[in-house]
């Protein structure tokens, strides 16, 4: 280690990563400290685990075929239990491994210990096996990431009470569970329970599932969930939880007490930003303990900036634009990097959802007229030869057909919908999907049916306006 980097990153997660090889590779001293393990929640609790969780659930319970082939081959629960959690394992060890192989490929000096910011720019670095030491920087990024919220009334001491971050240390399947939470965490290990055969109910303080989402495919989601098994208890929130007779009682807002083997509370995350000395180093925290910036993801501190969910959580795609963002300010890199201002959103329930671009609810309110192009997945060649069906959905404008928002409801949801982010990104009419000679069979050739239904659509929606009817 030397005594002076041009960037300090404190927070080894998806934009610490990010906006550490970027400055390297132009050339700049960085340095990452990091209190855990490189890679952050992705590679540790959240986004790959969650999901390699997932894959593994299905792939052992033949969960999703059975009805296709009218078998299923599972392996036994107590088996699948120990294959799980050593699938996670690996998963997590390979991207941890990843990620410092990616650090020293490129130069970058990288610190296990705790980090406190000092006064002109300087950080005071704690190893957990060395000595302490204070370094110097040019600039310094802030991204810490976040941890579940920890709600007064839920004893998280109780060993099955578990968090989204504790949930993985489950070891014995339960008789049945309870999750607090209809937003994606919740969704995505309702699917993995149910999966696993284990009953689960899942409660949202919302009167629909992943509110954030289009509220036609939350729909869809919430008739896949009852078709499946899964109990829904929404407008209503966990109030409290306490062992009764060796079984969890779950007290909700609305007086209802539900009972399981155990509970999983998924439902908020809180920024990293406590004992960093932000404030004493003149950086300004908001009402929720989030780290202010600007629009170039600067502090109140001169040349200390802030990026991923110590700003505000959301994806860690979007982490990572803003790390490359900040990384590019902070080094004075004058091509900068622009922020993709696209709201997207991926969750991987079965089957999966995501979106990008504006809601049909969104549009509606902000009142603009526009019109949707809709295909059914199932009658695609993909999703005939797959047995499995969905829904894509195009939302546009109508007077010069600029596409607004586009959903899908179907497997590979996330990767689907990637064609249409970036003909939002570039301000497209939906029309730019007839000029695309897209494979078939393939889940995206659906872009193509859902355009013509749209225009479909469209024009039913002129005529009546050329008639003077309702528009």
């Amino acid at each position: 280690m030397d005594d002076s980097y041009d960037l300090v990153v404190i927070g080894a997660g998806p934009a610490g990563e990010v906006a550490a090889e970027l400055a390297a590779a132009f050339g700049r001293t960085v340095l990452i400290i990091e209190r855990n393990e490189p890679g952050g929640v992705v590679t540790t609790t959240g986004g790959a685990p969650t999901k390699a969780l997932r894959e593994a659930a299905l792939y052992l319970t033949g969960y999703r075929e059975a009805e296709v082939y009218g078998v299923r081959a599972a392996a036994p629960l107590d088996l699948v239990m120990a294959t799980l959690r050593a699938r996670v394992e690996r998963v997590r060890d390979v991207l941890q491994e990843a990620v410092a192989d990616r650090f020293a490929a490129r130069g970058i000096a990288y610190l296990q210990a705790v980090a406190h910011l000092g006064a002109n720019r300087t950080v005071h670095v704690t190893p957990p096996d060395g000595p302490a030491r204070q370094v110097a920087a040019r600039a310094i990024l802030v991204a810490t990431g976040s941890r579940p919220t920890h709600y007064p009334g839920i004893p998280f001491d109780d060993p099955y009470v578990y968090d989204s971050d504790e949930i993985y240390s489950l070891d014995t399947a339960p008789n049945d569970i309870v999750i607090v939470g209809g937003g994606p965490v919740g969704v995505e290990f309702a699917t993995v329970f149910t999966a696993l055969g284990i009953p689960a109910t899942l409660v949202s303080t919302s009167d629909r599932l992943l509110p954030d989402i289009d509220g036609e495919l939350a729909a869809l989601v919430a008739d896949e969930f009852q078709r499946r098994g899964v109990r829904l208890v929404l407008g209503a929130g966990a109030e409290g939880v306490k062992r009764v007779d060796g079984r969890l009682d779950v007290t909700l807002s609305t007086g209802t007490v539900l009972d399981a083997d155990a509970v999983l509370v998924a439902a908020g995350r809180t920024p990293n930003t406590e004992g960093l000395g932000l404030e004493q180093a003149g950086v300004r925290l908001d009402a929720r303990g989030r780290i202010v910036v600007d629009a170039y993801h600067r502090t109140t501190a001169a040349g200390v900036y802030a990026a991923g969910d110590v700003v505000r959580p959301a994806l860690a795609s979007n982490a990572m634009q803003q790390g490359r963002a900040a990384a590019a300010h902070a080094c004075g890199l004058v091509f900068g990097v622009e922020i993709d201002q696209v709201a997207s959103s991926a969750v991987y329930g079965i089957p999966e959802v995501a979106s990008a671009g504006a809601t049909e609810e969104q549009v509606r309110a902000a009142g603009i007229a526009y019109a949707v192009g809709r295909c059914d997945l199932g009658t695609t060649a993909r999703g005939a030869i797959a047995g499995h069906g969905g829904l894509l959905k195009l939302v546009f404008r109508v007077d010069n057909r600029k596409l607004l928002g586009v959903h899908c409801f179907g497997d590979i949801a996330s990767e689907v919908v990637g064609i249409g982010h970036a003909v939002l990104q570039t301000g497209g009419r939906v029309e730019l999907f007839l000029t695309l000679a897209l494979n078939t069979p393939t889940y995206s050739y659906a872009y193509h049916d859902a355009t013509v239904d749209g225009l479909i659509q469209l024009t039913k929606l002129m005529g009546i306006a050329d008639s003077g009817g309702p528009q």
